[in-house]
């Protein structure tokens, strides 16, 4: 029998944007990057409405997400490996909130961080 998808098993849409608005609260609470989110230029429900299209995307195969590539969205940031990692811990915190197993997590974790180049010191 074939494997549900990842994005299947996250919940489809309707998990993922749980999750979202679940980090975007995290981040806000991260003293290490809650001013990135603070000051940034988007509002915070334009954050979490391309977040959400930018998972969706990406776990579905389904074309929704109309923003910048992610080199282009963090270039002149200069984010460091501890903003990254306090990003991940956030999300991390998300999924195991919305009761996410540890396989999905371990397999978002992985996504994420092979995006680790595109978002960095850039």
């Amino acid at each position: 029998m074939e494997q549900a998808t990842l994005f299947d098993r996250l919940g489809g849409r309707d998990g993922l944007s749980r999750v979202v608005h679940r980090v975007m609260a995290n981040h806000l609470a991260n003293p290490l990057v809650k001013t990135r989110f603070e000051h940034a230029r988007q509002t915070r429900e334009e954050m979490t409405n391309h977040a959400i299209e930018f998972f969706c995307t990406g776990l579905s195969g389904v074309a929704t997400y109309q923003g910048r590539p992610l080199p282009k969205a963090h270039a002149g940031m200069n984010i460091t490996e501890q903003e990254f990692v306090a990003v991940l811990d956030d999300i991390l915190a998300a999924l195991a909130a919305e009761n996410v197993a540890e396989l999905e997590q371990a397999e978002v974790l992985k996504i994420l961080y092979g995006m680790k180049p595109e978002i960095v010191r850039l």
